[in-house]
This record gives structure tokens, C-alpha cells and sequence, in this order.
């Protein structure tokens, strides 16, 4: 497969968007896939799926608004982020892109569909948001208590951030020695600052209660007509994986695959696994979608 055995080497980049910051890795040519990535993190959550995406598609992932290198938007929900990445599309160009999202950037990525459906081609949610009100109860305590209030302060504290990228890969991965070291160091610099942790708590707040999941988007599912996948690590325990199930039987020409011994940080700790679903199915001809949707509905790895 072309697009697992090719690697580009992504050049990174910033422009401004309605003058914000935003910055972002690009590789490749040919049909657009645009990757955005989960809470807390930067495009180089994909380092592992971009560059072999990189072999038959121009593929771009960016640091979302107040994470990596971005700046912050007033309007941080998951709707007022998909406003501003459409802006960031029109300014790089993409005019018909694949969206891949993962986590709250599955979330993003729905949004986007939602907004504009006839410019994207093809869509992927990996473990996304608002599929469910079940989620880790953690992030429930975060959202809803004073507990919260203190996350941003452990940036400032000795062994905070290293706490910080232990509890997320631990607690989010079957079999974290799978987690590249320069994920781990990454994840540690967003970890110590300030600003980052407080934009991912405000996103937290805005999209969790005592309720679970507030940002729901199953109802609306159905809309949506371009060939999507689902993709889900079995042992997911921050949004289980009987969620993808339901989003996969609601969308029109929705697919699923579930990745055995994979959690929530599915194109960190198990790229390879994503790619042999994702790639295929981005690079698939439209008028094999009738067909393949029928075929590959509830399909498993």
C-alpha cells in the first residue's frame, strides 16, 4: 500500500487566519486530507499517520486554535472552531479536503461536514468526541468541580508536566510502551504551559457536565452524505467503543472499524493499524462507496 510505504518528510509552517497564528506540517501531493488532532495536543499527534499519508495525498495537520503554536479564538467550542478551519482552509487552498479528526478534533471535523457537507470529500473520526454521553469520569470531576481550577498550576510545579504525560499515556493505552519518545517530550512541552492547559480546560467545561458528553452530534448524523469512517481502539476507556458503533449504523455511508489492543490514543500508539483502515478508504474511488459502505458496515480488524 502506497500510502503506509512512502514517507515525506513534513515541512511546518504558520500563517495568519482573521489574525491568529496558526501553525501547521504539510506534506505531499494530491487529493487534501486534513488532520486535526485531540485535547491538549499538536499536529504532532499525527507524525505517525502524516508522512505516509503524505505518499498519494497532500496531507496537512494543524496545532488547533490555542494549542502548539496557535493562537487562542475567542470561540472555542467545537462549531466556532470548524468556522475558523474552513477560513484556514480557504487560506491554504484546500478547497475539497478529506477531514480525519481525532478526539475533540473528531468533533471539529463533524462540525466542519456539518457547515459546508459539499466541500468534504471523504470524512474520518478516530475515537471522536460527541458521539455519546459516556466518558471517562474523570473529565467529568474536571469539568464540574473546583478540581479543575488547579490544572493549569501543575505546569508551574516540579514533576507536574511529567505527571501530566504519565496519566495520559497510561491511562489511555493498553500497552503505552507503544508511545513514541518524541510524542512523550512534545506532549511534556504543551503540559508545561499555562496556556495550553487552560484552553483545554475551558474546552472541557464547555463540553462535559455531571450529564458525561454536552456536544452531542448523533441526532444529526444522518444528515451527513459523504462516504465517513469510524475508527475506535477496543479498549478505548476515555469514550468507549460501543459509541462508534452507533455513530458508524446512523451515518448514510458510514464504515467501522475497531482496532483490537488500541485505546484512545490510537494514531499515537498504534499508526500503523489506523493507516491499514484509514489509507485505503481515503484513497478509494466514489464510485466504490455504494458498495464498500454495505460491505465493510460493523467490519472489524
Amino acid at each position: 500500500m502506497n500510502a503506509t510505504k512512502n514517507f515525506l518528510e513534513p515541512a511546518k509552517r504558520t500563517i495568519y487566519v482573521q489574525g491568529t497564528p496558526l501553525a501547521y506540517s504539510e506534506a505531499g501531493d494530491g487529493p487534501a486530507v486534513l488532520l486535526l488532532h485531540g485535547l491538549g495536543g499538536t499536529c504532532a499527534d499525527w507524525s505517525g499517520v502524516l508522512a505516509r499519508l503524505a505518499g498519494r495525498h497532500r496531507t496537512v495537520a494543524v496545532d488547533l486554535p490555542g494549542y502548539g503554536s496557535s493562537g487562542p479564538i475567542p470561540d472555542s467550542s467545537p462549531a466556532g472552531i470548524a468556522h475558523f478551519m474552513w477560513s484556514v482552509a480557504d487560506t491554504l487552498g484546500l478547497q475539497q479536503p478529506a477531514l480525519m479528526g481525532h478526539s475533540e478534533g473528531g468533533g471539529v471535523a463533524v462540525e466542519m461536514a456539518f457547515a459546508q457537507p459539499s466541500r468534504v470529500r471523504r470524512l474520518v473520526l478516530v475515537c471522536s468526541s460527541g458521539m455519546g454521553r459516556a466518558i471517562h469520569p474523570a473529565f467529568v470531576v474536571v469539568a464540574t468541580t473546583p478540581v479543575g481550577n488547579f490544572i493549569p498550576y501543575l505546569a508551574k510545579l516540579p514533576g507536574g508536566p511529567e505527571i501530566l504525560v504519565l496519566l495520559l499515556a497510561f491511562g489511555n493505552s493498553p500497552r503505552p510502551w507503544r508511545i513514541p519518545l518524541s510524542w512523550a517530550m512534545k506532549t511534556r512541552q504543551s503540559a508545561s504551559s499555562t496556556g495550553v492547559l487552560a484552553a483545554a480546560l475551558s474546552t472541557v467545561r464547555q463540553s462535559v457536565s455531571v450529564r458525561g458528553q454536552e456536544c452531542l452530534v448523533l441526532d444529526r448524523l444522518a444528515e451527513l452524505h459523504m462516504p465517513a469512517l469510524v475508527v475506535w481502539g477496543r479498549q478505548d476507556v476515555m469514550v468507549p467503543a460501543c459509541q462508534a458503533r452507533r455513530a458508524a449504523a446512523l451515518l448514510r455511508h458510514g464504515q467501522l472499524a475497531l482496532i483490537p489492543l488500541a485505546g484512545h490514543l490510537l494514531p499515537i500508539e498504534a499508526p500503523d493499524d489506523l493507516l491499514a483502515v484509514a489509507a485505503p478508504f481515503l484513497a478509494a474511488d466514489p464510485l466504490q462507496d455504494t458498495d464498500s459502505s454495505a460491505t465493510h458496515r460493523g467490519a472489524t480488524q
